[in-house]
């Protein structure tokens, strides 16, 4: 905790805990499970939807601290605004804060049974394999390609309105999850290099995985615009939403051929939690599960 007394030090503790648990990913991937849990139930049954919103920005916030914690020596020499190196916490604060999430996360999901918890404690798995050992490694995507995927399953699971074609959520959801790690990490490239981290976005520089982001996002547009045809997704729901992602992918690309600078850069970062949060919804909410 920060060694300020009074009032000033319980602020600053308290931006550290909102920069520790990487507030936007963990507030995207809550809104999104609260999102699929509305669709599935077809109802505005808000209180669950929070309850599930909750527990999945609880699950995530706790792989965001752990990830801070553990990179707190490459962010000493490269990201002095982090709060860690900042001061804000102290390392063991935002262990706790990690370990607080997780079970609180996992808590929340055991409300709507066993099965959901257990999802969660596999969206939980797969971050902290991220944090502790595949971050790294050309193999930095995979986590990405369980917890991001895992979302809509998640949202029907505790709605009681599972069906397997939501299973066709990993495959169709890889490019997206490749695209978020991708993206996350693009910021990131110079200093995480110099550090001697070599993840696959690092492999493949600036230039090329923002290519290969802008392609991922594109292949999977063209992969739901087809799911009317062998899916019998409703294009009436599907075609507005994957519509407004191409724009938004377009938006992306424009502002980063402009712009090049690490600012675009990260804004790239945002817009793309954006653009996946749209096309999850234009496949779960275009689905025919009536």
């Amino acid at each position: 905790m920060s060694q300020d007394g009074g009032p000033a030090g319980l602020l600053r503790t308290a931006r550290g805990i909102v920069l520790v648990i990487h507030l936007f990913p963990a507030l995207m991937n809550g809104v999104a499970g609260a999102v699929f849990y509305l669709i599935a139930a077809q109802a505005f049954a808000i209180g669950p939807a929070l309850i599930l919103g909750l527990s999945a920005f609880l699950i995530h916030a706790s792989i965001g601290s752990l990830n801070d914690y553990l990179d707190i020596d490459l962010d000493r020499r490269s990201r002095p605004e982090k709060p860690l190196v900042r001061g804000d916490l102290s390392p063991g604060l935002a262990f706790a804060v990690s370990a607080a999430c997780a079970l609180g996360g996992l808590a929340l999901s055991l409300a709507f049974g066993l099965p959901v918890m257990l999802l969660a404690l596999v969206v939980l798995a797969a971050g902290l394999a991220y944090d502790l050992w595949l971050k790294g490694t050309v193999w930095s995507w995979a986590p990405y390609g369980i917890a991001i995927p895992a979302l809509p399953v998640w949202g029907f699971l505790a709605a009681g309105q599972f069906a397997p074609v939501l299973l066709v959520s990993f495959p169709l959801g890889v490019l997206v999850a490749l695209a978020l790690n991708l993206a996350n990490t693009i910021p990131d490239i110079r200093d995480d290099t110099a550090y001697g981290i070599q993840g696959l976005a690092h492999r493949l520089g600036v230039r090329n995985a923002s290519i290969v982001t802008w392609l991922c996002f594109a292949i999977t547009i063209v992969l739901l615009a087809l799911t009317p045809v062998f899916l019998g997704n409703d294009p009436k729901v599907l075609l507005p939403l994957i519509g407004l992602g191409a724009v938004l992918l377009a938006v992306m690309v424009g502002d980063r051929l402009v712009n090049r600078s690490l600012a675009s850069l990260r804004r790239g970062w945002y817009l793309s939690a954006v653009l996946a949060g749209i096309l999850g919804i234009a496949w779960v909410a275009s689905l025919p599960l009536n």
